[in-house]
C-alpha cells in the first residue's frame, strides 16, 4: 500500500509542476472612475484570470474562487496616504457536469446571489469584466482632496486541504502536518494561486466624469 501511495504522490507532484507551467500571469486594468448618481464608481477588467487551466480544473470538479479588493486612498503628499474606503467582491465558480453549467455565487459586502452561465465567454465576462462597481457615496470624500484607487485580485483553484484529503483517502497518516513529499506538493498547489494588483491615476471629485 505504501508503494501505491508513493506512486500517486509522485503523480500529484508531476501534475502540480505541469499546472504551474500552464498558468499565465493575470493583470488588472482600470477603465474609468466616475460619479454614478452620487456614488464613486469604477470599471475595471482582469485579464488572464480565468484561463484554460482553471477551466480544466473546474470540469474536473474542483471549484475556483476569484476575489477582488477595491481600496480608495486619500493622497497625502507630505504624509502617509490614508485608506478611506475598502470594498470586497468575490466569485465562487463550480461546474455542473450534469447540466453542463457554470454555477457562480457572487458575494459582496452586502449581498449574495447565484447565477449560471453555459458559455465560457459569458463566464469570463461576468467575473472578469467589472462595471459600475459602487465604492462609496461622494459626500464622504473631500471635494478639494486628491484620491487614487488600488485593486487586488486573487484566483484560487485547488486548496492545500484538498491535497491532504487525497492523502488521507489513500490511507496515509491523517495527523500529517504537511511535511516531506506531501508538504512539498501542498506548497506547489498553494503557489497555483494567482494574483494581480493595480493602481489608478490620481483624481479629484471635480475631475471625474458624470
Amino acid at each position: 500500500m505504501r508503494k501505491v501511495v508513493c506512486c500517486l504522490l509522485a503523480f500529484l507532484l508531476l501534475l502540480a509542476l505541469s499546472s504551474l507551467r500552464a498558468w499565465a500571469d493575470p493583470r488588472l486594468s482600470v477603465s474609468d472612475i466616475y460619479d454614478d448618481d452620487g456614488y464613486l464608481c469604477i470599471d475595471f477588467r482582469l485579464y488572464e484570470g480565468i484561463d484554460s487551466e482553471i477551466l480544466k480544473t473546474l470540469k474536473d470538479g474542483i471549484p475556483a474562487q476569484l476575489r477582488y479588493r477595491i481600496n480608495v486612498w486619500l493622497d497625502r503628499s507630505s504624509w502617509s496616504d490614508k485608506l478611506v474606503k475598502s470594498v470586497s467582491l468575490s466569485y465562487r465558480i463550480d461546474y455542473d457536469n450534469w447540466d453542463t453549467l457554470y454555477s457562480v455565487t457572487i458575494r459582496d459586502d452586502d449581498s449574495e446571489t447565484t447565477t449560471g452561465r453555459r458559455d465560457v465567454a459569458e463566464l469570463i465576462h461576468l467575473v472578469c469584466n467589472q462595471q459600475r462597481i459602487k465604492i462609496c457615496p461622494l459626500v464622504v470624500l473631500d471635494s478639494l482632496a486628491d484620491y487614487y484607487i488600488t485593486i487586488s485580485a486573487e484566483v484560487k483553484s485547488l486548496s492545500a486541504d484538498r491535497v491532504r484529503e487525497i492523502d488521507s483517502w489513500l490511507g496515509g497518516d491523517k495527523d500529517d502536518e504537511g511535511g516531506g513529499l506531501l508538504g512539498f506538493i501542498v506548497g506547489l498547489f498553494r503557489s497555483k494561486n494567482k494574483s494581480a494588483k493595480t493602481k489608478s491615476h490620481t483624481f479629484s471629485l471635480k475631475g471625474i466624469s458624470r
